[in-house]
């Protein structure tokens, strides 16, 4: 027969268990960031995400056993033993989970395994926070507000690193075969640079070229010279490329502030082309190819629309590589292809996903390496993928934002 201080003691232990409802939000929200993407993370990424995750769920857990305290009396000790057994369980049934699908999608992309150092991210890292927040709330706040100043500061320059270590905007790059004219920095005046690019490319014997690409560039002037390297091989060195920036700025800025110079300066510069094109035969004329990366290939998608209805019969086709979920138009006239990565987040990401599933554009050809995929979920489809983000440069070619020589591939059915 258990003795009175005995039953006592067990009693307390058990009381000293968290609420019911506390032990629900801190799971839930530790699955939910556990939830997978198409990408692997590293340690430090799953460390964050999965702390942060369940901080949050603390949190929220907090008040809503407080709120409910006032209401109803507190769960009895059998209770708070369940559910905290069981949430215990479930969080780390979770974690294996996660470990083993972020085994196959290391796999897929040809990353090493997961090692202890994430094993102790995904596990050590949240119930630390939600310790700290939950045994000393007031200190934790002061250490994470401290935290979140120090990151602000540090993380404010940060660029793109897709447009690291590429060539000014002002310069012309002659590559070994074909040539790539770029103009000079544009923004917000487009017409007259736009005349002085035409003029070099007519100079450089481009009416008599097998073809011209408009490579529309991203925020920062890059255009990816793998795609350069792909039309050159296409059209064996007989093509010129012509390229005029609109910013000078990572993409995400020049996206967020002002993508409408993206589209301006593409059009731009396809009227002084067609100005040139429309006069002569159609035997006797480059075929006429528009290109753009992200949101270069916004811009390019709206010159593909100004010719459409201006002078469809000079344009032979658009290649769209990774635009930005919903940027670029559902359907097109003419010849289009657009490529993107099944890793790809970009290509998937957009406010319209947190509560339905991305659409791609009809003419979308999926590649790239193969990663496995859970289906998408409101709100929790939109915050991997807003994870994802984090790392979609981190890869190699074919995974995540990265891309070879595949973007100059013809449409189907097009000759080469």
């Amino acid at each position: 027969m258990t003795s009175a201080p005995a039953a006592r003691a067990s009693m307390d232990a058990g009381r000293a268990l968290p609420p019911p409802v506390l032990v629900v939000s801190i799971v839930s929200s530790y699955l939910l960031a556990l939830h997978p993407g198409t990408l692997p993370r590293d340690a430090t990424t799953t460390a964050v995400v999965t702390s942060g995750f369940a901080a949050v769920g603390a949190v929220v857990g907090m008040l809503l056993s407080r709120r409910a305290s006032r209401r109803r009396p507190h769960p009895d000790t059998q209770t708070r033993r369940v559910v905290f057994g069981a949430g215990v369980l479930i969080a780390a049934g979770g974690a294996g989970l996660s470990v083993w699908w972020q085994s196959l999608i290391r796999a897929a992309v040809g990353a090493p395994p997961v090692g202890p150092d994430w094993w102790v991210a995904a596990t050590v890292a949240p119930a630390a926070a939600v310790a700290a927040i939950v045994l000393i709330p007031r200190v934790t706040a002061v250490i994470a507000a401290s935290a979140v100043a120090l990151a602000a500061g540090l993380l404010a320059p940060a660029d793109a690193g897709a447009d690291r270590g590429q060539p000014s905007p002002r310069t012309i790059v002659v590559s070994e075969f074909g040539t790539l004219l770029r103009g000079e920095l544009a923004a917000p005046e487009f017409d007259h640079p736009a005349e002085r690019l035409v003029r070099s490319w007519m100079h450089s014997g481009g009416l008599a070229a097998r073809a011209v690409i408009v490579a529309v560039p991203t925020g920062s002037g890059w255009v990816d010279q793998a795609a350069v390297a792909g039309f050159v091989d296409r059209f064996d060195g007989d093509v010129r490329i012509l390229t005029l920036p609109y910013a000078d700025v990572p993409s995400w800025k020049a996206f967020i502030s002002d993508d409408a110079a993206a589209t301006e300066s593409s059009i731009t510069l396809v009227r002084e082309l067609a100005k040139v094109l429309a006069n002569r035969p159609a035997g006797d004329r480059p075929r006429l190819v528009l290109y753009g990366q992200s949101l270069g290939a916004v811009g390019a998608d709206a010159a593909r629309v100004w010719l459409e209805d201006h002078h469809p019969s000079l344009l032979a086709e658009t290649v769209l590589t990774a635009p930005p979920a919903g940027t670029v138009a559902q359907a097109s006239r003419t010849p289009r292809i657009v490529v993107a990565n099944r890793s790809d987040p970009v290509v998937r990401w957009s406010l319209g996903s947190l509560w339905r599933p991305p659409a791609y554009p009809d003419d979308t050809v999926l590649g790239g390496r193969r990663v496995p995929e859970v289906p998408w979920l409101p709100v929790v489809g939109f915050l991997q993928s807003s994870v994802d983000l984090l790392a979609a440069l981190d890869g190699p070619t074919a995974v995540g934002h990265r891309y070879g020589t595949e973007q100059a591939r013809p449409v189907s059915g097009l000759p080469r």
